[in-house]
């Protein structure tokens, strides 16, 4: 994934001012405007936590920032959030980059798959594509207020299987209790709709 070429088109829209559903669940802040951000800092926990320096309170606070739509709401905004945090995360221990690619919804599967952990992704999606049912029940003019986004991690259903790539979705939050579940299927064609552009996280090292 280092060869991937950056894409400078974002399509996100940038400002929402509608209806917020937070509802924090585990590390996973359920929400309808802030997906991008929510997504984003449960991945980013937990690459810390594998790498032995996620310390909750405090310095895990500075995660939380993200699941307001300010710094959260779309990937434009996360990204901005990271580079303004950078130095201060660097102080507390926390070894993390961010990098902007647009790219295949296989490629960044796999690039999380081999970084064993230490690395993760958020991608921007269409709600309706995604969960195709569940969208076909919500009013009309759902889309304008959801801006939708997941997270790929390293994680497991449950605490006796395997580890392996998993999707955090923010909102509705389907999925186990902390809203992870396997990868639907679905998965490439909504990622695709928001042209298939990614924040890639790694650990120092796993880049």
């Amino acid at each position: 994934m280092d060869n991937m070429r950056t894409n400078d088109k974002l399509d996100e829209a940038t400002d929402v001012t509608t209806l917020e559903t937070r509802r924090p669940v585990g590390d996973l802040f359920h929400t309808s405007t802030a997906c991008a951000g929510a997504a984003s800092a449960y991945v980013l926990r937990k690459i810390a936590y594998r790498a032995g320096a996620y310390a909750p309170g405090i310095q895990g606070s500075v995660f939380d920032e993200l699941n307001s739509p300010g710094n959260g709401g779309t990937l434009a905004r996360v990204q901005q959030w990271f580079h303004l945090r950078t130095s201060f995360m660097q102080q507390m221990g926390y070894r993390l980059k961010c990098r902007f690619v647009g790219a295949p919804t296989p490629e960044v599967i796999e690039w999380v798959k081999y970084g064993r952990g230490y690395r993760g992704a958020m991608l921007p999606t269409m709600f309706s594509k995604l969960h195709p049912d569940d969208a076909s029940q919500r009013q009309p003019n759902y889309q304008r207020w959801v801006i939708h986004a997941v997270g790929l991690a390293i994680d497991r259903i449950d605490e006796t299987g395997d580890e392996a790539v998993m999707m955090v979705d923010p909102w509705p939050g389907l999925g186990d209790a902390r809203g992870v579940s396997a990868i639907p299927s679905t998965l490439e064609s909504a990622h695709r709709e928001r042209s298939s552009h990614a924040l890639l996280f790694a650990w120092t090292g796993w880049s």
